[in-house]
């Protein structure tokens, strides 16, 4: 696989649909080299190897005593015509990605964290923007990152950053006076991926990393209106119910579901299987469990039962699950409950006991206030709500920094359901006269009441997950008795859509009653919950968007 363009979303048969309409790819796979990037100095510390990368080729750099690792393309060495490059305000869309692994990194002997930065430069302003994609640390798996933003936005996106001044009271880098994003994006004569934060200083440290898939994508905004979706039971552990509760970038999905002797189990659906975790009970082969987050290189978290210390019975415990470690007791040897909902590619772990809390292997379980800490982004955003200043409300908490700012209610209280990468946040908000409604809290603090589903006698529910599109999930709820009182939807560009509508084949839409909770979306636009199925109350779903069987061009005829 060389450097590699192509158009996705023109198909002719059915598949998967693209979040971005017509978005033109380029990656650097790195069977046939650098393709116009090259390594940080000295370039005698990376390699190419032919075999080991995600898949295949990739690019391997062990660097000694390195302040920092650089790699880049520009228009100065480079290709002249490189996709990286340019005048990106041309598209309404770009996503940068790249994957990375990493065997060590090192200072004075001891394991260390730097972070994973991509530069946007325009020499001509003598200007960038940057946007921090994730952490390095000691050990990380083959992990995909990557970052969507509209290149023609004037304001700088939540989470970026600029360069080419420095603020005049805290000293920090800005854009110059009178230039924007937009402004930088039109020319952009580098991109670079750097192990450093600008204007920071840092120890001499040791580098073993690989990567590999440098890539970008530019298209098309997403569009306003939703796709018509394809559905799948995820099955059981052959008894009659289950939940699916998160879904990450691969369309692996968390939940628990039921065997035959009514046991509830955690576990993994992926590829079409479903894979039993195990237990935090060694006394059984089979104990209750439930999984709730998943994170994009395949990390879960969730709850099982673990033995009651210091006597008979047993207590629920957070968990943390990884193909190497297997499940892990977040909390061993406590009284206490606790229960884990959400997990990142760093494996960072949120959720509740005797308070929110945010888990590492390195740190252990630490509390990071009253309440819950419901969901965590990967920059280590955590979104979770409980007593504030103003009473009962939600919270965004940054892991890296230990700031904490507060999201207003619309009166009286909220609840906090998820967070995604731009710091959007999810949930639900109660207003002076009783009166609930699902809300969007933007990264400014701004709220956008998502409405009600246009669907007679429902009134608003909660709003349970949103992706990096800004596409939002949840229920709304019946205004008074009813069989089915909850009834799930799909949120974009400002409407709510009954997501059972939206089920393709009339045939299988007939199949289920009630699509009642989604709980997870991923940025391809797949959705998980827990619907009612062939009579059944509480199956697990995932909804997978299909692209048209066919494509009518221009001069009306069809692709032969």
């Amino acid at each position: 696989m060389q450097l590699k363009q192509k158009v996705l979303g023109m198909v002719a048969v059915a598949g998967l649909w693209s979040v971005a309409a017509a978005a033109q790819t380029a990656v650097v796979t790195f069977d046939e080299g650098w393709a116009g990037w090259n390594p940080p100095w000295p370039a005698s510390a990376s390699t190419i190897e032919a075999e080991g990368g995600h898949p295949g080729a990739h690019a391997h750099t062990v660097a000694a005593e390195s302040f920092g690792l650089d790699y880049y393309v520009d228009d100065i060495v480079g290709p002249g015509d490189s996709p990286f490059l340019g005048d990106h305000t041309l598209h309404a869309s770009l996503t940068f990605g790249v994957d990375v692994r990493v065997e060590s990194i090192r200072t004075a002997g001891q394991p260390a964290e730097r972070p994973l930065i991509v530069h946007f430069r325009n020499f001509t302003l003598n200007a960038s923007v940057f946007y921090r994609l994730t952490t390095l640390a000691d050990g990380q798996p083959w992990t995909a990152y990557s970052v969507s933003f509209d290149p023609r936005a004037t304001q700088l996106p939540a989470g970026w950053g600029g360069t080419g001044a420095d603020d005049p009271v805290t000293g920090g880098p800005v854009l110059p006076a009178g230039v924007t994003f937009a402004d930088v994006m039109a020319g952009v004569n580098e991109v670079t991926l750097s192990a450093q934060e600008p204007y920071q200083s840092y120890d001499a440290t040791d580098f073993d990393l690989r990567i590999d898939n440098i890539r970008v994508a530019v298209g098309e905004a997403p569009p306003a209106q939703p796709p018509r979706y394809e559905i799948v039971d995820l099955g059981t552990f052959g008894g009659e119910l289950a939940n699916a509760h998160a879904i990450n970038e691969s369309g692996a999905v968390a939940g628990v579901a039921m065997n035959k002797d009514f046991i509830e189990l955690a576990f993994l659906w992926q590829d079409g299987q479903m894979r039993y975790l195990g237990t935090l009970n060694p006394a059984f082969e089979y104990d209750f469990g439930v999984a709730r987050g998943i994170s994009d290189n395949g990390y879960l978290a969730g709850y099982s039962m673990a033995p009651f210390p210091n006597g008979p019975g047993t207590v629920a415990h957070a968990f943390f699950w990884s193909e190497e470690t297997g499940m892990v007791d977040l909390a061993p040897g406590s009284e206490l409950a606790s229960w884990a909902w959400d997990v990142n590619s760093a494996g960072q772990v949120v959720g509740e006991g005797a308070g929110a809390f945010i888990w590492t292997q390195k740190d252990g379980m630490v509390s990071i206030g009253p309440g819950a800490a419901e969901a965590i982004n990967e920059k280590g955003e955590v979104a979770g709500w409980g007593t504030t200043p103003g009473g009962t409300g939600g919270w965004v908490y940054d892991s890296a920094s230990g700031q904490r700012r507060y999201l207003d209610t619309l009166g009286r209280l909220s609840e906090i359901r998820d967070i995604n990468i731009h710091g959007k946040v999810v949930g639900y908000s109660i207003t002076n006269d009783w009166q609930a409604r699902t809300v969007l809290w933007n990264a400014d603090g701004s709220i956008v009441d998502l409405g009600v589903i246009p669907v007679p006698d429902y009134g608003p529910g909660v709003a349970n997950a949103i992706n990096d599109h800004d596409w939002v999930v949840g229920r709304d709820d019946y205004l008074g008795w009813s069989e089915t009182p909850n009834r799930g939807w799909l949120w974009i560009g400002g409407q709510k859509y009954d997501l059972k509508a939206l089920i393709a084949d009339p045939v299988v839409q007939a199949t289920w009653a009630e699509l009642a909770h989604p709980l997870g979306i991923n940025n391809r636009g797949e959705i998980v919950g827990i619907g009612i199925h062939d009579g059944i109350f509480g199956r697990a779903f995932l909804m997978r968007p299909i692209a048209p069987s066919e494509v009518v061009f221009a001069d009306g005829f069809d692709q032969d």
